[in-house]
């Protein structure tokens, strides 16, 4: 009889730990559903952060090619910070390279792809707007006066094309150094674009007025 008891006992508790087990399982998946808006949200910030970093670096940049050759870039789209690398202001290491494009689209997606990072912006002839995720100055149609300058006259930007690089914000780097996030969910309060608009489109038709001084070729 004892015997018995145990054997009952044993198997009483061996169900019950499988219904634990089912439990813990439960509330894991409950969890994992609910941070999983909140990491994506976050990985979405860090982007932006780590392409604001670059911006920053490219002002660096700027800001010593003027030191070496007494001017500002003044080539239009890509090849208006491109000309950091091909004029050897920027020492052309595949770093460099990288940080001339938005880190948070994939870079396989780019006209570069199955190029040497070193290739990128070596021949200022063959840099296409499709060799960055960035837009530079329009200095055709809207040349850059004075630099360093205002905090008004954007220098580069994300370029959304043909969809937005951050999903919930566009950086954009001035002439004085200060780089802004255009913020979708404010622009939409604000009736600046629609509230259906996904994307805020760079370029002469942008809805953004410092953004229509870029140009994505």
């Amino acid at each position: 009889m004892k015997s018995l008891l145990r054997r009952t006992a044993r198997t009483a508790r061996a169900a019950f730990t499988l219904i634990e087990l089912l439990a813990v399982i439960l509330i894991i998946t409950i969890l994992v559903a609910a941070l999983t808006p909140m990491i994506t949200d976050a990985l979405e910030r860090t982007d932006v952060q780590a392409c604001q970093a670059n911006l920053r670096e490219i002002y660096k940049g700027m800001i010593m090619y003027k030191t070496q050759y007494n001017e500002a870039p003044n080539k239009s789209g890509v090849k208006f910070f491109a000309q950091l690398i091909s004029r050897r202001t920027m020492e052309n290491t595949e770093t460099n390279a990288k940080r001339l494009t938005c880190p948070a689209v994939e870079i396989n997606s780019l006209d570069t792809a199955g190029m040497d990072p070193e290739e990128w912006f070596a021949d200022l002839e063959l840099v296409t707007g499709g060799y960055s995720a960035y837009a530079g100055r329009n200095c055709n149609e809207h040349r850059l006066r004075k630099f360093p300058g205002s905090g008004k006259e954007p220098l580069v930007c994300d370029d959304n094309d043909p969809e937005m690089n951050h999903r919930t914000a566009t950086n954009c780097l001035y002439a004085d150094g200060t780089v802004k996030a255009f913020e979708i969910e404010i622009l939409r309060e604000e009736g600046i674009i629609d509230p259906e608009e996904e994307i805020l489109w760079v370029g002469p038709d942008s809805p953004v007025e410092d953004l229509r001084k870029m140009s994505l070729d």
